[in-house]
């Protein structure tokens, strides 16, 4: 990040510290400011290094604006079409008595990443209910032995993590 210019334009960071900018005249109040934390604490000088990664955001936007700058992740959960889904799956839950979950759960990841969008890249599932059944059994079955115990420290992980390892890009 070198030769990156401070919020206000006076100072420029060569690659190990902020120095002032020939051309723009500095104000004689920054500059004492900006020199006193450093003389106060001689020991920190990780503050001046951490001084490029606090900047490194502003920088970091127009770059992500220019990738597509198109983000839908907790949006692909709403709508009519979701809605529809969500109570679609849990009426073929209840019916089959909940035998259905992984079918229903494959169905569900399926449509949601369908309508996520991540830099302007759309995602796509790649999961089957055969593939799920196993994870769903174990975490069901241990779940019963342990009085939901492990539903709430573990299972729920074991599922995102199945979900996770299931999502690709289009």
């Amino acid at each position: 990040m070198s030769g990156q210019l401070s919020d206000d334009g006076n100072f420029m960071w060569n690659g190990n510290e902020w120095v002032p900018v020939e051309q723009a005249p500095a104000p004689v109040a920054a500059t004492p400011a900006m020199a006193e934390p450093v003389a106060a604490a001689p020991a920190m000088a990780e503050p001046v290094a951490a001084a490029p990664a606090m900047a490194e955001p502003v920088a970091a936007a127009p770059a992500m604006a220019a990738s597509g700058g198109d983000w839908r992740i907790l949006m692909a959960e709403s709508g009519l079409q979701m809605f529809f889904i969500k109570i679609g799956c849990f009426l073929v839950n209840c019916v089959t008595l909940f035998l259905a979950v992984p079918w229903t759960t494959t169905m569900y990841y399926t449509n949601w990443t369908e309508r996520v969008v991540l830099g302007g890249r759309k995602l796509r599932f790649t999961g089957s209910a055969g593939g799920f059944f196993m994870v769903w059994l174990k975490t069901l079955g241990l779940s019963m032995i342990t009085l939901s115990i492990y539903y709430w420290i573990w299972g729920r992980k074991n599922v995102a993590r199945w979900v996770d390892s299931n999502i690709q890009w289009a």
